[in-house]
Parts: structure tokens; sequence; C-alpha cells
């Protein structure tokens, strides 16, 4: 979600020595935020400028620090209020913090300058988070129209239409994701269940099939897998899964215990860490996120929790999340 807005030749960035600027921003392309965090702050303290604070702004987002860096991305826009690139990466600032509908206020108007199809998603997922569904679908489509093989809008899009009961809509969207991104573990699931509620058993079996291969003690998939088993009078089949899914479901009464744990020491970053791996083994990729998130929230600076975000996000199809996050992890391990 966060902007690359680099051109030299803006305005702001003017007044920011060129060779200084060419080589910080070679810095924040390589993702190498901890270098050039201080010389930034030095260069805008000496030279301020918008377009400054925007790159010292969007280094502070790659590092995870979101009030900080929403200080400086208000900076830029306020001094350049027409930078929707700028907007968007506020409005980054504003999700991260849980402030949604301030977020979506910020998009609209990033909108309002350039209707591009990476500010419509980002709406969508804002409106999600807060639980308006139909600003949700309503941005989801608008950015399928910029973009129409946008694989995380196509998935959340498919996500959205099987919560609201519209199956055939649904497996289209997530066969088109899937023709993009084939390894997309949570479209694949869902399209099992759209499959599966559309009659197409053949192809929902085959679904759940695939996502076991990838993560063989997903809760979800064994248990759809054997109900999809037994009406396909594959019975036998249908029992040995089922078993399987005994057998984990035992597995995900320890994850219920952890999880009660952590809600009694919710400080405990270990505990929350050891959880989402755990959550991630059964396939619950996004309550294994909520738990991750919280980890960094409590203590930002651990490269484990970067690593399993990375492999959290990879999971739910959101590629730039996870790149960030396994960049950010490995620059944590480099630290004496």
């Amino acid at each position: 979600m966060l902007a690359a807005a680099w051109s030299l030749s803006s305005a702001a960035g003017q007044t920011l020595a060129e060779g200084d600027l060419r080589r910080l921003e070679e810095l924040v392309r390589q993702r190498r935020y901890a270098e050039a965090e201080a010389p930034l702050r030095v260069l805008v303290a000496a030279r301020p400028s918008a377009y400054g604070h925007y790159l010292l702004g969007f280094t502070l987002t790659g590092l995870y620090r979101w009030p900080e860096a929403e200080a400086e991305l208000r900076r830029a826009v306020d001094a350049s209020p027409g930078e929707h690139a700028w907007r968007h990466a506020l409005a980054k600032t504003l999700q991260e913090q849980g402030r949604n509908v301030a977020a979506i206020a910020e998009l609209d108007r990033a909108i309002a300058l350039e209707p591009r199809p990476e500010y419509f998603f980002a709406k969508a997922m804002c409106a999600l988070n807060a639980g308006d569904l139909d600003v949700a679908e309503t941005a989801l489509r608008r950015c399928l129209e910029g973009e129409p093989d946008h694989p995380e809008a196509l998935y959340q899009l498919g996500r959205l239409l099987i919560d609201r009961g519209v199956y055939a809509a649904s497996l289209e969207s997530l066969r088109r994701c899937l023709a993009v991104r084939p390894a997309h573990l949570e479209a694949r699931f869902r399209a099992g269940l759209a499959a599966s509620q559309t009659g197409d058993l053949t192809a929902a079996a085959a679904d759940f099939e695939a996502v076991l291969a990838q993560v063989p003690g997903h809760v979800g998939a064994l248990y759809n897998l054997g109900r999809v088993l037994g009406r396909l009078g594959r019975t036998e089949e249908a029992r040995e899964r089922l078993a399987e899914l005994a057998a984990m479901s035992r597995r995900r009464d320890e994850i219920d215990f952890a999880l009660a744990a952590v809600a009694r020491n919710p400080t405990r970053v270990d505990a929350r860490l050891a959880v989402a791996a755990k959550l991630l083994d059964a396939g619950s990729a996004e309550e294994a996120l909520e738990q991750l998130l919280a980890a960094r929230r409590l203590e930002p600076g651990r490269a484990e929790t970067y690593r399993l975000l990375a492999r959290t996000f990879t999971r739910l199809g959101r590629d730039e999340p996870a790149r960030q996050a396994a960049a950010f992890a490995g620059q944590l391990e480099e630290r004496p």
C-alpha cells in the first residue's frame, strides 16, 4: 500500500542537495530504512522541504513506526496538498494505527486527485477493517475496473461475496485470482468453499486437496473435504479425512487453550508468537495475523515477529507486506 513517488523533478525535492537526495533515495529503494533514517533527519533539519518530510515519513513506515511516520507525512501533505501518492502513504499510517475511517477520508482525497487502482484497493481494505462491506465492495470493483488482474482485489472480492452468499460470482473472482497467482492458498481454500456451494463437488475436492498438500493440518480444508467426499460417495476417503480432522481438532483445543492464556497475559510476546505459529499450521492465517500485529506493537524490534508476518502475509496473498516484513526481519538480524 505504500506509495513509491520517487520523482526528482518535483518542486518539493529540489531544495534538498541533489547528490544527498539520490543517495538516500537509493537506500530507501533497497529497503535499508535504518541506514536512511539518521541522515534523512539531518538533511531535513538542515534544509526542510515537503519532499524531505515525505521521504522521511516513507522511511519510518518501513521501520513500522506509524505515529512518527504520520507526523512527517502530514507535514509533507500540508506543504504540498496535491501530492496524491503522499496521501496514500499517510493513509497507510492511519490504517496501521486502527484509524480506518480517517484513512478512508485521506484515500478519498488521493482518489479525487488521481483515481489509481491501488488507492481503491487500500480504501477497500480500510472499509473491511471498519466492517463497511458496501463501501468495500464498491472500492474493490473500482480497483478491478482499472486493474482487472489485481490478485488481492480479486481475492478480497471473492471472499466478501462468499460472506454475502453470492457463490457463483465469488467463485469467478477467486478463479481469476488463482489464474494470476496459483499459489494463493487462501484463495484456493475459499474457491473450494464456493465451488461446494455451487455444486461443483469435484472441483471443490481438488481445491481442498491442494490446500492440504501445502498445509496438512488445515482444519477448514479437512472438514470441508470430508463433507465433499461424503457427498461424492467416496465414503472411505471421507472417513480418513474426518479421522485426520478429529486429531487436528484436539490440536485446535490446544490452540484455544493457548489463546486463553494470551488473553490472561496479553503482554507476553513469546506466547503470542507461539500461538501464531500454531494457527498458521492449522490454516488460520487471519487469526495468526491478529496475534502477530499485537506482538509487533508490544515489541517492535523482534525479528521473529517479522519472519512470521512474512509467512502470514504470503499465505494471505499480500506480497508487498510480506516482502517488507521479510526485509525488515533481515535488517534486524544483521544488527549487532
